[in-house]
């Protein structure tokens, strides 16, 4: 009503702000101590499973001379597709040598594309002792 000359600037209160973010605070210190396990669970070990034998995933080798070996033995670009096409279900790991010719990658990295949808792993290695 009566203005005698003296106007108070608008102010913030800031205190429930700076409450709220100590309580958020000590909620998050308190539940990370809480995150050790209560109970020690001693898990029962099987005495009938059986160790899969079968390898889930297939391995092809590039050598620095360019030839091609699949479990062990030589083999051809020709062969390669039908080497791919025994399990289509398995992961295609290429263990490339660093020093391989490009076109010989090439050849096997078009046949995976198209045999394995894209999906398979590659690696290089120096020695080309796989």
């Amino acid at each position: 009503m009566f203005n005698f000359g003296l106007e108070e600037e608008p102010s913030i209160d800031l205190t429930p702000l700076i409450d709220t973010i100590f309580m958020l605070l000590i909620f998050f210190i308190m539940t990370t101590t809480f995150s050790r396990p209560v109970l020690d669970i001693v898990l029962p070990a099987s005495s009938e499973a059986e160790a899969s034998g079968e390898r889930r995933e297939q391995v092809i080798s590039i050598k620095a001379d360019g030839s091609l070996h699949y479990e062990g033995r030589q083999i051809e670009k020709s062969e390669i597709e039908a080497v791919l096409s025994e399990r289509p279900e398995a992961l295609l790991n290429l263990y490339v040598d660093q020093k391989a010719p490009f076109e010989a990658f090439v050849s096997v990295v078009d046949v995976a594309k198209e045999k394995k949808g894209g999906h398979f792993v590659i690696s290089t290695q120096q020695d080309g002792s796989r």
